[in-house]
């Protein structure tokens, strides 16, 4: 009985002597983070920053959280046991902004210290929050820009921006419409067109259309500027033949007299044109013409004529026909006939005309006469003959004066001794004949 009392005495003693040892050992707790400083709160109170130790921590289980800026915070919880070393090490990882970037234009390209992030619109969650990045956006015709942005933990960070033109806009038209526009060398479409991203500086346009003139310009841009070119392009000349029948009329455009037919124009202005011909004695032809870019073309005109016509009988035969001064012919004997055969006077211009009509020993005569447009004005000429005796015949019974008509081999004389008025003297009635000098 004394044995089991001691032994009891003895355990209890033990007991005490290891509840002392551990009181007098307190718990221990070492915290370390990177980075270092991150603050440790222990049960929601404030530490220290790491690395630090934590000591006096009642038996149990024992929420941790170590923070630092910029990172992302982290919980462990510790289990802690009387007159325990614990050590706990934390690697905070880095807090990464959230960042929507927005151009205008969209498409260009985010930098960060020269590593491309990607095109706008992006989203940036890359890079670490709290701090200050710069970030360089470009676009190929536009100015680079340069942006601070800063992040406050994972709230969103929205930025828009609008980006200046590196380069110029040009708007062009042309009439006619169509017109290939080749910039600096590079086709870039066809009028109108709005051209975007000109290069500043010195730049050279082109403009060409099948059938017109090449036109060129040279415009100074500006980064951002702006400007607006308008051109009504000039037709190729183009080439005109213009024959008529009869040849050899007037040939005139738009009133400007160019020559006679048949007649090439290699040089004409594209365009509606006035296309006269004109011709004497026949009607003028009139016409409009649309001459095409560098056109070929063939305008043929028939004339309509104009002129009259003058037909002549003459008693006698053999008289010579003058209109307006001018020789038009002499009309022909017509067997044993008096009267001539008939002369035609063609393309005589219409209006009023003198016409003289002459034959030797005959008195000239003369009319005056109207010829209409296409239709024949006929005359009949009958000449009074003059009466000039050229023959003296001294008779037997006295002296004869007269027109010589006849001297028949036997001597016998005829004279005319008044218009019309014949006497016939004998042979043995002549005395003498003599010849009167003019």
């Amino acid at each position: 009985m004394k044995i089991h009392v001691f032994s009891a005495c003895c355990a209890l003693l033990c007991a005490l002597a290891a509840s002392a040892v551990e009181q007098e050992v307190p718990a221990r707790l070492d915290v370390t983070a990177q980075p270092e400083g991150a603050k440790v709160f222990v049960d929601g109170r404030l530490h220290g920053p790491a690395p630090c130790s934590v000591f006096g921590l009642e038996p149990g289980s024992h929420l941790l959280r170590v923070e630092a800026p910029s990172c992302v915070t982290q919980h462990a919880f510790v289990q802690i046991k009387p007159g325990a070393f614990e050590q706990k090490n934390f690697q905070l990882a880095e807090e990464k902004g959230i960042i929507l970037v927005k151009t205008e234009p969209a498409g260009a390209d985010v930098k960060c210290n020269g590593v491309s992030l990607g095109v706008t619109p992006l989203l940036v969650t890359s890079l670490a929050s709290g701090r200050a990045h710069s970030l360089v956006l470009s676009l190929n015709g536009y100015q680079t820009k340069k942006i601070e942005v800063r992040t406050d933990g994972r709230r969103p960070l929205v930025r828009e921006e609008e980006l200046s033109l590196d380069s110029g806009v040009v708007e062009c038209s042309t009439e006619p419409e169509g017109a290939t526009v080749i910039v600096n060398g590079v086709e870039r479409g066809v009028t109108p067109i709005k051209l975007t991203n000109v290069p500043k500086g010195l730049a050279t346009i082109v403009f060409r259309l099948a059938g017109y003139e090449e036109e060129t310009r040279e415009l100074r841009m500006q980064a951002g500027a702006s400007q607006t070119l308008s051109l009504r392009l000039k037709g190729r000349a183009a080439q005109l033949k213009v024959v008529s029948t009869p040849e050899g009329a007037r040939v005139f455009i738009d009133d400007d007299f160019k020559g006679k037919t048949p007649l090439d124009l290699s040089s004409v202005r594209p365009g509606e044109h006035s296309l006269r011909v004109e011709l004497e004695g026949y009607a003028p032809a009139t016409r409009t013409v649309e001459i095409a870019n560098a056109g070929e073309s063939t305008e043929e005109f028939t004339l309509e004529s104009t002129l009259g016509r003058i037909e002549i009988i003459t008693t006698p035969p053999g008289a010579r026909v003058f209109i307006d001064g001018k020789s038009a012919g002499t009309t022909a004997e017509q067997g044993d006939s008096v009267k001539s055969k008939l002369l035609a006077i063609e393309k005589v211009a219409v209006g009023s005309h003198t016409v003289l009509v002459h034959c030797d020993g005959y008195e000239d005569k003369g009319y005056k006469i109207n010829v209409t447009s296409r239709e024949t004005t006929q005359l009949y000429a009958r000449l009074k003959r003059i009466f000039t005796p050229d023959t003296v015949v001294d008779t037997t019974r006295g002296i004869v004066r007269g027109v010589l008509v006849e001297r028949d081999p036997l001597g016998n004389i005829t004279l005319e001794t008044a218009p019309g008025v014949q006497q016939r003297i004998l042979a043995p009635d002549v005395r003498k004949v003599s010849a009167i000098e003019k």
